[in-house]
């Protein structure tokens, strides 16, 4: 039987035609609509459409430390680990350097520049108290927690989260800094000595040993980080 070209081309365009047309399932669009709060691979999604107000506001808002508070921790921990390394390098010296300290003893010498790691292990602690203070606060009081509490708690979690790991953070990078120059040499050492303003190394009137705040770091970073696990299981 002949049939026409034009009849095929138009029956094949009422099909494709149908195809187009044929009402299809509903999808979604908003991207809300294609998340779920229980999903473990998309942690935007369940602070989102979870019943957290605090978690659903800390995504949208903008921080320069978008890390949760658990993982903040681990960051404080780990600076105050470094911070802890003062003793090693300072028990290696050699002895044209160890020369320059009271005693020829730097693990019990005071020096200046140790004073900045002793601020900065402060700041590491207390900023790390203020991120766990916020997140047992935060949990006391969800799910009833009011928008204006939770942006009060985020507040203080930017202001810490700063101080503790860029402030903080910058200060035990420079000590340790200033500790590894011993390693050098002591023709080093001694330069950085005589162009200083003033003597990084010189004893304090009080005195604080290297051999302390170096325990001290260690034992405050073993702390925030079992905060750091304790606040993750909390939140598993």
């Amino acid at each position: 039987m002949y049939v026409r070209n034009s009849d095929v081309e138009f029956e094949t365009g009422v099909y494709i035609l149908t195809l187009c047309v044929r009402p299809s399932e509903p999808t979604a669009t908003d991207p809300l609509e294609l998340m779920t709060s229980t999903d473990p691979n998309d942690p935007i999604a369940d602070a989102l459409l979870g019943e957290s107000t605090y978690e659903r506001l800390r995504v949208k808002r903008y921080a320069l430390i978008k890390r949760r508070i658990p993982q903040k921790l681990v960051y404080q921990s780990g600076l105050l680990l470094v911070l802890a390394l003062v003793v090693p390098i300072a028990a290696t010296y050699p002895s044209s350097v160890r020369a320059a300290f009271p005693g020829g003893e730097p693990l019990w010498a005071s020096p200046l520049v140790l004073w900045v790691g002793v601020c900065a292990g402060g700041i590491q602690l207390a900023t790390a108290s203020c991120l766990v203070a916020v997140s047992v606060v935060r949990r006391s009081r969800e799910p009833q927690l009011s928008e204006a509490t939770a942006h009060t708690l985020l507040n203080v979690e930017d202001v810490a989260s700063m101080f503790g790991l860029a402030t903080g953070g910058f200060a035990i990078l420079l000590t340790v800094g200033f500790f590894l120059l011993g390693h050098a040499g002591g023709e080093t050492f001694q330069s950085v000595i005589t162009a200083a303003p003033q003597n990084p190394y010189k004893q304090t009137a009080v005195s604080v040993p290297v051999i302390a705040v170096g325990t001290a770091a260690a034992i405050g970073s073993a702390v925030v980080y079992l905060c750091s696990l304790y606040l993750r299981s909390k939140s598993a």
